[in-house]
């Protein structure tokens, strides 16, 4: 409290703010209080109703031991209570009291303040003998079925005023802007109803919601009534007016007294609902007429609010939640693909109607580094690029939000038909780099009880500021103004800020790591390269020389495996004529002698026979003379090309295999190198023996063609195949010796192999030879 703060009851509607509600220095007069000290029980103040609740003045109270008025077990509880301060820093219900005249119980209820235990008395009505308990959890019941938080706010005005018997309750919330508003209402019939109503946020002021916060429930049985002053007024062991923040019997405002009289009210109630430890709003209780609501009432009502209140903020936040799902799909997919960016401002540039759909708004601007990206209804660059500036100026937190721009930020009123409401988000440090989301400007009309421009008026002498009188319906338009921000989408903004902000600082975390592993890479190659220079050098001299010797050796190892191929081939040739030739006419005298000796030796029967015997078996020997020289070399290679030779190697083996041969020549009787078609016919040769021994085929497909570069050679066949990259694979090493065989020879001319092999899917061989 300040020299310039009135003090309490001096106040006016120019610093009723300031006004030091909670040291009134009186009480309400249908209870008693006295403060008594902590350790002996004395009673050091005094006011109320003493001598109806406990037969003496309160003067006469002053000084005197709580004995005199309490029983040796009560004064010993009191001193227990005390012993445990810290369970009276609320008020707690300490014990029952026989009224002096009989007239019923008075009821005790105790807390600290200002080193003094505080006792408030106050009778207890006879009249409500049910179970409280059960009659709360009624109440709650009501509440907790609603399937909206309206729909609860609902139900809770109608449960307070079923159970306390109000003309009208309100629940009343409060706005973003400290104004009022009546959320729902249970009213008598023929009063005139509040629901939908503004009330201006000078109605309370923050006093009074900081009272508020700190009790549950306040009443007010008559507002017409004569405050009872404290006795003395000071609290002796401070010098200063008594805190009775936490006092139900609390004298109350005459400024408040006075609004209410304005209104007709003369009794109230207030309940405090307290969501997420913040004043939300107020179950606000009128009757027009005086109305005592009783102690077992108070009880069973603040634990009612209490619970409501929890009902309340689970519903709330249950919507909420149900509206950020909506969201948080949206969310994660921005942030992975962001995440994947080398630069931010591309990144979310691109994700620009996903940022347009993550908060509902008319359009949304990007301002990185200077430059701007804008989607939707925006202002322009040059009026995006002024509200930059002042926001960069202005505000300090990471999330701005505003839903009146042009209040705070006057050239916003040229562009208020697409931003009059902005959601600003900052990713950087200033100069601050931004995500701006719009929305436009909403016409709505609003209805007061009043007029809020005057919220007070001039008393008859002129003197003083008092309440307004008037609570007629007023109707503003609300201009310059769009749809307000809801605290969802704050938090979805706040959100998606901490996303980018984690997304920014990873980069460059990462972009450090890299660099500091970049030099400490660095630092190691430098400290290795000089003393491995002079070894790169020695080795690459002797690799050079070794190459050199390595590339001698090849090439001999090379015309060495040549000439034997070629050695080879030539005596296979000279071998394969050796037989035809040679052998081939020694048999054929030999047949031609046999015939003689037939008809010479006709008469004798055995020899005929025996004669007839060598002739057979001189031509199978011929036969099989001529198919060794075939398979060793066949002529027709030599003399009529690859393209013969193959078909005549075909139709040979189909014969002994039994195998189905299908085969497609493309070389159109096209003659080939002697090298080429010798190792073409030499591969296919080894080829079908590895068919015949190990595929367990039924048909081979041959296809051998050529083009301008090089000539091709497929064999394919449909057997059991095999695993070629498999070491373990258990194909009969023969068949490994050919393939290698194949891939030797093909090496020789510059060709190449290809193997296309599984279990059960046959074998294929792509052969490929250079032209």
């Amino acid at each position: 409290m300040t020299a310039d703060d009135p003090a309490f009851g001096e106040a006016d509607l120019t610093n009723c703010a300031r006004e030091p509600i909670h040291i009134p220095g009186s009480i309400q007069p249908h209870g008693a209080i006295l403060a008594l000290a902590s350790d002996t029980l004395h009673v050091l103040q005094a006011g109320g109703d003493t001598i109806r609740l406990l037969g003496r003045d309160a003067a006469a109270l002053l000084g005197r031991p709580a004995s005199d008025w309490l029983s040796t077990e009560q004064c010993r509880h009191l001193g227990g209570l005390t012993a445990a301060a810290s369970s009276l820093a609320r008020p707690i219900q300490a014990f029952h009291l026989t009224h002096p005249k009989g007239e019923g119980m008075v009821s005790a209820t105790v807390h600290l303040s200002g080193g003094m235990l505080i006792v408030e008395l106050e009778p207890l009505s006879g009249d409500r003998t049910e179970d409280s308990i059960a009659h709360v959890q009624g109440m709650v019941r009501s509440v907790q079925s609603a399937e909206s938080y309206v729909a609860a706010c609902q139900a809770a005005a109608e449960q307070v005023r079923a159970t306390a018997g109000f003309d009208r309750v309100m629940v009343y919330r409060f706005l973003s802007d400290g104004a009022g508003v009546v959320e729902a209402e249970a009213r008598r019939d023929d009063i005139a109803p509040f629901l939908g109503l503004r009330y201006p946020a000078s109605d309370i002021p923050p006093q009074a919601r900081e009272l508020y916060l700190r009790n549950w429930i306040r009443v007010i049985p008559d507002a017409r009534y004569e405050p009872a002053p404290l006795v003395p007024a000071l609290n002796p062991l401070t010098g200063k007016p008594l805190d009775m923040s936490q006092c139900a019997l609390r004298s109350v405002s005459p400024i408040h007294l006075e609004y209410l009289g304005n209104m007709g009210v003369r009794a109230s109630m207030s309940l405090s609902l307290i969501l997420h430890g913040k004043l939300w709003g107020l179950i606000a209780c009128h009757h027009y007429a005086p109305n005592h609501v009783s102690h077992q009432q108070r009880m069973a009502l603040e634990i009612f609010t209490q619970m409501t209140s929890y009902i309340l903020e689970t519903k709330i936040t249950a919507e909420e939640l149900a509206a950020k799902q909506k969201t948080t799909s949206l969310h994660d997919g921005m942030i992975a693909s962001l995440s994947r960016e080398e630069d931010l401002a591309e990144g979310l540039t691109r994700n620009q109607s996903h940022l347009l759909e993550y908060i509902m708004s008319g359009g949304v601007c990007i301002w990185m580094d200077g430059h701007i990206a804008q989607f939707g209804k925006t202002p322009s660059a040059e009026q995006t690029a002024g509200l930059v500036t002042w926001l960069n100026s202005s505000v300090t937190g990471g999330v701005y939000h505003t839903d009146a721009l042009s209040l705070v930020y006057p050239p916003a009123l040229a562009f208020k038909e697409v931003a009059s409401g902005i959601l600003a988000l900052s990713v950087s440090r200033a100069p601050r780099d931004y995500v701006i989301w719009f929305r436009p400007e909403i016409i709505q009309t609003v209805t007061w009880a009043g007029n809020p421009e005057k919220t007070m008026t001039v008393t008859d002498d002129g003197v003083r500021l008092s309440p307004r009188r008037s609570f007629a319906l007023w109707e503003e338009q609300m201009r310059q103004r769009s749809a307000p921000w809801s605290h969802v989408d704050i938090q979805t903004a706040e959100s998606l800020r901490v996303s980018l902000l984690e997304v920014v600082v990873q980069r460059m975390d990462q972009i450090a790591r890299d660099k500091e592993a970049a030099r400490a890479r660095q630092d190691t190659l430098m400290a290795e390269l000089d003393k491995r220079i002079q070894q790169w050098e020695a080795t690459a001299r002797e690799l050079k020389i070794e190459g050199d010797r390595r590339a001698v050796v090849e090439a001999e190892l090379s015309q060495v495996l040549r000439r034997t191929v070629v050695d080879q081939e030539n005596e296979r040739q000279r071998i394969a004529r050796e037989l035809h030739d040679s052998l081939g006419q020694y048999l054929t005298i030999m047949q031609l002698d046999l015939d003689d000796i037939a008809r010479r030796s006709a008469s004798a029967e055995h020899v005929r026979t025996g004669i007839t015997r060598l002739k057979e078996l001189a031509s199978s020997v011929g036969h099989e003379i001529n198919r060794l020289a075939w398979e060793i070399r066949p002529t027709s290679l030599d003399d009529l090309g690859l393209q013969t030779a193959v078909q005549q190697f075909l139709e040979e083996w189909s014969e002994r295999s039994g195998l189905k041969f299908d085969l497609h020549l493309m070389l159109n009787n096209r003659r080939l190198s002697p090298v080429v078609e010798t190792t073409l016919y030499r591969v296919l040769q080894e080829a079908i023996t590895n068919v015949v021994k190990h595929a367990e085929a039924t048909k081979v497909g041959i296809i051998l063609e050529a083009n301008e570069s090089e000539v091709r050679l497929i064999v394919e066949d449909n057997g059991k195949g095999f695993n070629w990259e498999d070491p373990n694979e258990a194909t009969s090493p023969s068949a490994r010796l050919g393939l290698l065989g194949i891939r030797e020879r093909l090496t020789l001319i510059g060709g190449h192999l290809e193997i296309e092999a599984g279990h059960g899917s046959g074998t294929t061989l792509i052969v490929h030879a250079p032209l």
